[in-house]
């Protein structure tokens, strides 16, 4: 810890402390807060609301108080639904279980404000030992309303003076500077208010010891505290240092900018803010990215790889385009239905906070919905509004129709961009859209010159590219690491059967054909695609494949590495895949497919999504490996990967590019990443095959040179990719 300069001990008694303190006539922070708690050695208190930005505000009395081996217990309120006390009553929940439940639910949007100095310091309290966290709540619910809605504090200093407080202010930056509080003090060397501070501490210390007749108090939930403490630890800080640079730029006249992201009374967040979230800070190069995109008249892409912050880039971009137009409708376009939502929740971290409309099959009356929305717009009674919606539903007949009745500016954000390019979605590209905004880390469509041209026409040029290469090796100045995790890789030959090589060769000649036309119909451009995807399935799912894979578990296993192993297969592989994993003992193992809810947070799976929970089970180590299916390609992170094992890796640029950026990620503890990618190459019986031979083989190998390019073991999978190419040239390829 930063040493922090000595300085005369003092005592409660050497301060200026009056017996009542009013917003209205007094600075509680300077006047009473921070001197008080500077001074303290113990500091217990019962809140109805707490927010860790109570730290951020007296973070020069919070040095003094650390410094001193200064110890707190909180007791802070928590409010049970209905539902919960059903539970409890039926027996079929524990209240710890429930609290549990409800307090992680929110614990994802923590997860971003990991930068945020409060919570940092707040993470630091409750890990070394300086802070205990308890939860009350009422047990027999009455009415709606019952909360632990005393808000008392007792803090007792080096000579063992002690004081107490009551009064109307919580735990929280509002309630020490923003808010109207007033509090009554009791000093315990001052004759007659002994009673009033003994009362406190028996009421205080037999709520704590849960004791009380009508409140139930029960330890911090477990989960829920190693939670908060590994997200603050994942940048290692300096506490000392941390709370004096903190001091010295805080100071009352720019409060307005200390967020509140604290504890809300319904349990159903873990942190209570007046503002929902802390906006986020963009990065150097996001600020070029959005510089480069407004230069180029508000058109272009953004060329960003998995980590990098795309989503935040665009609306960083969005937020200066809504403060210049006084009217603009704005459409987001994703993939998949879930990243709809995720893209609703990141909008307030940005700071944008306007109505928002979903237009898709979840929502059945988003037609009517939209209808009002565009009439309010040009009527002036609603000037700027978000739609948020699914490439399918962008695409759509009835979505198109209803668009053109748009009178205002309209921005388009295409998310992962290059789904857009298809020949269906194509019509989705309306030259209506004022302002257009493509994101992917893989903008070109694969084997789709037409697709990828009509994207570069609409959404005009990449106006910037963070690709993955930066982002492996470049450090992010905010934690002194690279963006994404250093990896190896290592790749596994298969040689293909000659059944498989027979039907290669035969697509292979009808895709040339279709091909070599100069203009080709809507149909001839579909029956390509799907000729393409034929050809490149039989390099995922020849059988020779599973003989690699368990060998490749088995030795994983025997070596205790097989923990947090992610495997990418194919819907022809799944279930072979997961059979061979149930066969290793002592693999805990499951799937992670579409088919997996996404959407609906749900009490069988602790209040989250099904997806959720099993990558929060993926993460803590209870399912070891998780057998995942298309739908990691685009949107769904999995940090907590160690191993990822390709099972039908492609030459589709898209897809390896996206799959290796997910298991990229950063993660506490997290040093690298080991990718395995079971490779098919041309079997080596038949020399006739020599001419197909050579593009197969090549089109695989371009793959791994790619993936080579950036691990840590690049020397040793170039001499493989060496001896592959050597030992096919001795077959005529």
């Amino acid at each position: 810890m930063t040493q922090i300069r000595n300085r005369e001990i003092m005592s409660f008694r050497s301060l200026k402390l009056k017996h009542s303190y009013s917003s209205e006539k007094d600075d509680l922070l300077e006047s009473f807060y921070v001197p008080v708690l500077g001074e303290a050695v113990s500091y217990k208190r019962i809140t109805g609301y707490f927010s860790s930005s109570s730290f951020l505000t007296a973070a020069a009395g919070l040095t003094r108080f650390i410094k001193s081996n200064g110890h707190m217990q909180f007791i802070l309120n928590v409010v049970l639904s209905d539902k919960d006390y059903d539970q409890i009553e039926k027996g079929t929940q524990n209240p710890e279980k429930i609290i549990e439940n409800n307090l992680i639910h929110d614990l994802d949007a923590l997860e971003d404000e990991c930068r945020n100095d409060h919570v940092k310091v707040l993470g630091w309290l409750i890990a070394h030992g300086y802070l205990e966290v308890k939860i009350g709540y009422i047990k027999e619910k009455r009415t709606v309303n019952e909360l632990l809605h005393q808000k008392t504090g007792i803090l007792t200093d080096r000579e063992n003076n002690t004081l107490s407080f009551s009064g109307s202010n919580n735990e929280s930056a509002y309630g020490w500077v923003y808010n109207s509080e007033k509090f009554k003090v009791f000093f315990s060397w001052e004759i007659n208010n002994e009673t009033f501070i003994s009362q406190d501490v028996e009421d205080f210390e037999e709520l704590w010891a849960n004791q009380s007749i009508k409140t139930e108090v029960i330890p911090f939930p477990e989960a829920v505290k190693q939670r908060v403490i590994s997200i603050a630890q994942r940048e290692p800080i300096d506490i000392g240092d941390l709370l004096m640079r903190i001091a010295k730029t805080q100071n009352h006249n720019n409060r307005c900018e200390v967020p509140d992201a604290g504890f809300q009374n319904r349990g159903r967040r873990l942190f209570e803010t007046e503002q929902k979230y802390r906006a986020i800070r963009l990065r150097n190069y996001q600020h070029e990215a959005i510089d480069a995109w407004l230069q180029n008249r508000c058109q272009g892409i953004f060329e960003m790889a998995t980590g990098t912050g795309k989503t935040y880039t665009a609306l960083g971009a969005l937020k200066q385009l809504l403060e210049n137009e006084r009217k603009l409708v704005t459409v987001i376009s994703v993939p998949f239905l879930h990243l709809a939502n995720q893209w609703e929740q990141n909008l307030p971290k940005m700071g944008i906070n306007i109505p928002i409309i979903h237009v898709s099959s979840a929502n059945t009356k988003w037609r009517d919905e939209l209808k009002t929305k565009i009439l309010n717009n040009r009527l002036d009674k609603e000037r700027q509004f978000i739609i948020l919606t699914t490439h399918d539903s962008l695409s759509s007949s009835s979505f198109i129709e209803l668009m053109h009745d748009v009178k205002s500016p309209i921005l388009l954000i295409g998310d992962e961009v290059h789904g857009l390019g298809a020949v269906t979605r194509l019509e989705a590209l309306l030259p209506l859209y004022t302002y257009r905004l493509g994101l992917s880390a893989t903008p070109e469509r694969y084997f789709d010159e037409l697709g990828t041209r009509e994207l570069m026409q609409f959404f005009g040029k990449v106006v910037y590219i963070f690709d993955l290469h930066k982002a492996i090796n470049e450090i992010n100045p905010d934690t002194g690491e690279t963006y994404l995790t250093p990896y190896e890789y290592h790749p596994v030959f298969v040689e293909l059967t000659q059944d498989d090589m027979d039907a290669y060769s035969i697509l292979s000649g009808q895709i040339a054909i279709l091909c070599s036309k100069k203009s080709q119909s809507k149909s001839e451009q579909l029956m390509l695609e799907q000729k393409l995807r034929e050809r490149q399935d039989i390099l995922k799912n020849t059988c020779t494949k599973y003989p690699a894979f368990r060998e490749l578990i088995s030795e994983l296993a025997k070596n205790n590495e097989i923990k947090q192993t992610l495997v990418y297969c194919s819907p022809q592989q799944i279930e072979t895949v997961q059979q061979l994993l149930r066969n290793q003992r002592g693999i805990v193992q499951h799937r992670f497919t579409s088919k997996e809810d996404a959407t609906r947070r749900q009490e069988k799976y602790c209040g989250l999504t099904e997806r959720e929970y099993l990558l929060d089970k993926f993460a803590k180590g209870d399912y070891d490996v998780l057998v995942a299916i298309r739908c990691l390609d685009e949107g769904v992170d999995v940090p907590a990967t160690r191993n990822a094992i390709l099972m039908c890796s492609s030459g589709n640029p898209k897809e390896y590019i996206q799959r290796r950026g997910r298991v990229l990620r950063r993660a506490p503890g997290k040093k690298k990443a080991v990718i395995y990618d079971i490779t098919a190459v041309p079997t080596t019986i038949d020399g006739r095959y020599a001419h197909v031979d050579t593009k197969m083989l090549e089109s695989q190998l371009k793959r791994l040179e790619e993936f080579a390019k950036d691990a840590m073991n690049q020397e040793d999978v170039e001499r493989d990719i060496f001896e592959i190419r050597r030992k096919y040239s001795a077959y005529g390829g």
